[in-house]
């Protein structure tokens, strides 16, 4: 065959190569989608066009698309140029696909993000703590569709008890933002627990209400905190950031939202067994306190008569700021714990637990008073006893108290000597004498 002439196969082969290396190796065309199918393959081929021309597009099974698309919408797509030799026609290898405006779309998005960034409306530290055992929650979302079904669904799983409050919002178009934030302003005026903003997944024309300023700052200014379950878990929107937490999908955030009943059944059942052992220690403790000052008491008594009444009288008065300080804290301790199971406990529940508290504090109350009844009691036989061994009151009925040199109290003759100097006490004073005999008499 002469050198000029060429098979079919060799000249589509030298087209391809100049064809492909003309254009570089990613290029973005933008035209109107037509003729969308996919293969049994997996692999899809459309056209792409305008007012005057077509081009042949194809996308390989490989390739993840964010989505389905359909004839007739315009599209940003990236690829490059090949020409497919067995039919010698040329097309686009297609790497990704964007609707048309999407990249605009983008660049307001991110320019939004910088702005609320820089004013701290993003700011973890500023964000608002979720509840831990929130009784009611308010949901933002479109009243149709398997959004709202998502979350009662959840909700009536882990947690029955929660009340559930719907207010209905568009949640994509150009009254959706404005929707929104009304259904912020009812919930902070009718005070719920939680605030779930929430709708399912789309693209970033359909999500765009979420990229709001406006809708940013009611989010930033409630009083009531707010979870925000925007779309797929690979879609974020300017709410995510604004939000107290920010869901993967509106299940997630009923999820997220509550205790399970099951956790919440264990909590209770730890607090009892909590509040049992507390009782236990503290009447042991009172028992022990007790006994120390009986002790005490016995002890002092066999101090200096002079001392007596005031230790008496600042044993009773110790005793006394004791046990009442004891019971007021174990009161205080009892009520907060009957007020805290009564905030997180299931409403079927609150009313059993709050009567065993109620038990618990009159049982304990009835206890510490029978033992503050008891120790006082104990405490005047005792002054009484004192009082009448006292020998002061003995002196009233002519006695004396004798006292050597030493201070100590002679009680026997045996121990005095001629010439001893004592101290004698009457019942309305004492003088000195001297021992001038020991013989009897």
């Amino acid at each position: 065959m002469p050198e000029n002439i060429l098979t079919v196969a060799q000249l589509t082969k030298q087209i391809k190569k100049n064809l492909e290396s003309l254009f570089p190796s990613s290029l973005k065309v933008t035209g109107e989608i037509s003729n969308w199918s996919r293969s049994s393959s997996g692999h899809t081929y459309f056209s792409l066009k305008d007012e005057s021309a077509l081009i042949k597009c194809a996308v390989w099974k490989s390739v993840q698309l964010k989505r389905e698309f359909k004839d007739g919408e315009q599209v940003v797509l990236t690829g490059h140029i090949s020409l497919y030799e067995p039919q010698g026609s040329y097309q686009i290898i297609v790497h990704s696909i964007e609707i048309s405006g999407q990249g605009e779309l983008y660049a307001r998005f991110l320019k939004i993000k910088e702005k609320l960034e820089k004013e701290g409306i993003f700011d973890q530290n500023k964000k608002k703590p979720l509840p831990a055992y929130p009784l009611s929650i308010g949901i933002i979302t479109s009243p149709t569709g398997s959004v709202i079904q998502d979350i009662a669904n959840v909700l009536a799983r882990r947690a029955p008890y929660v009340k559930k409050f719907l207010y209905p919002a568009a949640v994509q178009g150009e009254s959706a933002s404005s929707q929104l934030i009304a259904g912020i302003d009812y919930f902070n005026s009718h005070r719920v627990d939680l605030i779930i903003i929430a709708r399912g997944g789309g693209s970033i024309e359909d999500l765009w209400p979420f990229n709001s300023e406006e809708l940013a700052y009611s989010i930033y200014n409630s009083k009531v905190p707010v979870i925000s379950a925007v779309g797929h878990e690979t879609d974020f929107t300017i709410s995510d950031f604004a939000a107290s937490l920010r869901a993967p999908t509106p299940s997630a955030a009923a999820e997220i939202s509550v205790r399970d009943k099951r956790e919440i059944k264990e909590f209770l059942d730890s607090s009892r067994k909590n509040m049992k052992d507390f009782v236990r220690k503290l009447s042991s403790d009172a028992r022990k306190n007790f006994s120390s000052l009986k002790q005490t008491f016995y002890i002092s008594a066999l101090s200096p008569i002079a001392r007596k009444r005031d230790n008496i009288s600042n044993m009773q008065k110790e005793m006394d700021d004791i046990i009442f300080v004891r019971l007021k804290s174990m009161s205080d301790f009892l009520s907060q714990s009957s007020l805290t199971v009564q905030r997180y406990s299931p409403e079927k529940n609150i009313e059993k637990k709050s009567s065993f508290l109620r038990e618990c504090r009159g049982t304990m109350k009835n206890r510490v008073e029978n033992i503050l009844t008891s120790v006082k009691n104990s405490v005047y036989s005792e002054k009484r006893m004192l009082e009448a061994l006292n020998p002061l009151n003995v002196m009233q009925r002519g006695y004396a108290l004798i006292y050597d040199k030493n201070n100590l109290i002679v009680a026997d003759k045996a121990k005095l000597r001629e010439g001893d100097d004592l101290k004698v006490f009457l019942r309305d004073g004492s003088f000195r004498s001297k021992v001038t005999s020991t013989k009897e008499e």
